[in-house]
């Protein structure tokens, strides 16, 4: 199981992929409102599990498809939380 700050490690490097912005450990570090030491941390620990390239800053396959669900459930639970569905629901 992976814990927070892990998942965010992951959706954080998706999102920057997807705008085709390379990322580096700053940069994460950064986004992430972490010190650099502590995003390496996590870095190493993302990598051991297989979901992280830490030195060239990049997602493996699975945990591309991981950080993928991961952005996926959060638009949806961000979209059920909206007031313009919550209205929409009421009427």
């Amino acid at each position: 199981m992976l814990s927070t700050k892990q998942q965010s490690v992951l959706r954080v490097l998706y999102h920057l992929g997807r705008n085709d912005r390379s990322a580096d450990l700053a940069l994460v570090a950064e986004e992430l409102g972490l010190s650099c030491v502590e995003t390496d941390e996590l870095f190493v620990a993302l990598e051991r599990a297989g979901l992280l390239d830490a030195e060239r800053v990049r997602l493996t396959l699975p945990g591309l498809c991981l950080a993928v669900s991961l952005a996926s459930r959060a638009e949806r639970r961000g979209r059920a939380r909206s007031p313009r569905r919550l209205a929409s629901r009421a009427a």
